[in-house]
Order: C-alpha cells, then sequence, then structure tokens
C-alpha cells in the first residue's frame, strides 16, 4: 500500500484548520458571554465637576432595593459583609464596592 504524501499533509491542514476554527468558536461565546455579563455591569462616567480628574472613572449610584440592605449592614457594623453583598448585587469591583459601601 502506497501512501500520497501530498494528500496526507493536506489532510493534517485541513484538520489543523478545523481545530482552529472549533477553537475561535469557543473563544467568540466566550467573549459574547462575557460582554452580556459586563452589559449588566453599572455604567461609569468621567466628571471633572464631581471633583475628579478628566480621567477618572466614578461608577453611577446604582438603583435597587438592596441599598437598604446594605445600610442596614453598616448600621449593625458588617461592613465586609455589606461590600460583599453589594459586590453581588450590583456587580462591582472590591474598590467600587468599598467605595459605595461608604458613600451610604
Amino acid at each position: 500500500m502506497e501512501f500520497d504524501y501530498t494528500s496526507v499533509v493536506l489532510a493534517l491542514i485541513v484538520f489543523s484548520l478545523m481545530l482552529m476554527v472549533i477553537r475561535l468558536r469557543f473563544e467568540v461565546r466566550h467573549l459574547k458571554e462575557e460582554l452580556d455579563r459586563l452589559a449588566e455591569a453599572p455604567r461609569y462616567y468621567r466628571s471633572a465637576a464631581a471633583g475628579g480628574t478628566q480621567n477618572e472613572e466614578r461608577p453611577l449610584r446604582p438603583s435597587g432595593d438592596g441599598d437598604e440592605q446594605l445600610r442596614a449592614l453598616v448600621a449593625k457594623g458588617r461592613k465586609i459583609e455589606a461590600i460583599k453583598e453589594a459586590r453581588q448585587l450590583y456587580n462591582l469591583s472590591l474598590k467600587d464596592a468599598k467605595d459605595y459601601v461608604e458613600s451610604l
């Protein structure tokens, strides 16, 4: 039985291309999920009038019923739990959640 090396090389190239397409489809799906997650996150704006510089981003105040729960936790002296809760409720980073809870 004789092998045609060009056919083997061609088959390997096609197989490699198929693997690349599968990987790219997975990455596109992952990026779509990340975009959906970010679309639900609080928006940011730049404001020089708010006392910040032009390059400083400040989170908009999220609106929701969770603020009362966060205020109650802070009033009980459970600030760390309030920060954790703010991160979950509003999808904030640790720093933004800390700043948010301190602003309540």
